[in-house]
């Protein structure tokens, strides 16, 4: 029985998890999409060429959006405890998450908004959907797992 309580706790566990990096995702979709929207406005007023106005705004909105994800998903989504130097490793880790999903949303933006003719603001919002799960795979399978300490067994956030 030991064995069936501890997988049950477990799936427990990642529910939980999984809920939190929900209600943060919401958060900072809407933060993210929020900074979008607005600096889309502003330099659609600047700039004449509308693409140049666009990935403007999520050029600067995504490194904003990372590092508000960061902040909430260390301590309230996956309550890591790295400290000292060791956050500096966890925040790369983050990051690296992250760029793949910058990288994505510049790729498909252009091609959403270019090719199958949506409005940016309405492009930006499906490629939250799908950047959703590349990150949620991402940062708990890699930014925020929790490591073998080989020193002394334990598992922690703080290795690399």
């Amino acid at each position: 029985m030991p064995k069936l309580t501890n997988s049950f706790a477990t799936l427990k566990t990642k529910h939980q998890v999984g809920s939190k990096f929900l209600i943060v995702g919401i958060w900072n979709t809407i933060f993210g999409y929020g900074v979008f929207c607005l600096l889309d406005t502003f330099f659609d007023w600047v700039f004449t060429t509308r693409s140049i106005a666009y990935m403007c705004a999520m050029g600067l909105a995504q490194p904003l959006a990372i590092i508000n994800a960061y902040i909430w998903h260390k301590y309230i989504t996956f309550k890591s405890e790295t400290k000292g130097k060791a956050i500096v490793a966890e925040f790369f880790r983050f990051s690296a998450t992250y760029a793949v999903t910058v990288f994505l949303s510049l790729f498909l933006l252009p091609i959403f908004v270019e090719i199958w003719k949506i409005q940016p603001k309405i492009a930006a919002a499906i490629i939250v959907f799908i950047c959703t799960v590349v990150s949620y795979l991402g940062h708990s399978r890699f930014s925020f797992k929790k490591r073998i300490n080989t020193t002394n067994g334990i598992k922690d956030n703080q290795g690399v």
